[in-house]
């Protein structure tokens, strides 16, 4: 039988031995959940941290794709994995920062998720189908006001950054617009450039790339100052929005409860991948500003995220 006292004398063996279980870590191949289809912003960024990731601990890290409900059977399915290190999410505004949108989720999002760091930041590219007769964004909202039931954004699904920068961008500008939301990013950009829908509010790192294939318009970025990317496609704010600002992001994130050692040690080398200068002239080519962190500055950025979009969802009533 284990006494007080035999207990108390046992616990300087557990802290070595804990300390040496997180010493070696990881001994095994991680698996990073993206929960969203393959092809979008997640799914790339996701991927670039998984081979740095991997190619820092001398192990596989396998990046598989678990998407649906706005990303949150991926999430869910992570939240409910050992906390053990070994099985990580990408995560994104509509698991981490506007889950309210679904308020009958069979786990929450904010007390079953541990942000280990944030990959970094990015504004969206307001981008148009050529079709539509809008040259800028004052343009745009002309044409709202005019005819509201003609305009559909797109977007990879209710709460995802490209339906937030949107909603906040309707209720900013005082127009209306009809939401098609699909089951992720690709899907809805494939239907922009085919003119089923009018506009889209993408992440900058797959805007770019839309908009090098000549099939859609750029009318602005919704920075709080234009990307070094794109260095001459103004801010919304610029064209007659001055209060509109939005940025997506993207986190590692872990199912609440690692040990503290195993945590620290991720969230460690995930600030320095971020920052390393090997990714540098790749982040920027994406319009991606790193950013990493503690532990601690991870979850309390992600909350004030949260706060901040569940009075969104709240206002413009987009719960479903």
């Amino acid at each position: 039988m284990i006494t007080k006292r035999n207990f108390i004398a046992i616990l300087p063996c557990l802290g070595s031995c804990f300390g040496a279980q997180a010493d070696g870590f990881p001994d095994k191949p991680i698996r990073l959940i993206v929960p969203v289809a393959a092809g979008g912003s997640a799914d790339l960024l996701g991927r670039l941290v998984g081979q740095q990731l991997s190619e820092l601990y001398k192990q596989p890290v396998v990046v598989e794709n678990k998407a649906g409900a706005s990303g949150h059977i991926g999430a869910e399915y992570v939240s409910r994995a050992a906390p053990d290190g070994y099985t990580l999410l990408i995560g994104i505004q509509p698991v981490q920062a506007s889950y309210r949108i679904y308020p009958k989720l069979n786990y929450d999002p904010g007390k079953s998720l541990d942000t280990l760091g944030i990959i970094g930041s990015f504004p969206s590219v307001v981008l148009v189908h050529p079709s539509v007769a809008a040259n800028d964004i004052s343009d745009l909202i002309k044409l709202a006001k005019a005819s509201p039931a003609a305009l559909n954004f797109g977007s990879a699904g209710p709460g995802s950054a490209t339906h937030l920068g949107a909603e906040l961008f309707l209720r900013d500008a005082g127009v209306k617009m009809t939401h098609v939301p699909y089951k992720g990013s690709s899907a809805a950009s494939a239907d922009l450039m085919g003119g089923q829908i009018q506009l889209m509010f993408e992440n900058l790192p797959t805007a770019i790339g839309l908009m090098k294939s000549g099939k859609v318009r750029a009318l602005a970025v919704t920075g709080a100052k234009r990307s070094p990317s794109l260095p001459n496609l103004p801010t919304v704010a610029e064209q007659g929005v001055p209060e509109y600002e939005f940025v997506g992001w993207y986190t590692v994130a872990a199912p609440l409860g690692l040990p503290p050692e195993v945590a620290k040690k991720l969230s460690a080398d995930i600030h320095k991948i971020v920052h390393s200068p090997g990714l540098a002239s790749r982040w920027a080519d994406l319009g991606v500003t790193p950013i990493g962190g503690t532990v601690a500055q991870s979850n309390e950025y992600v909350h004030s995220e949260a706060v901040k979009y569940t009075k969104l969802i709240k206002d413009a009533q987009l719960g479903l």
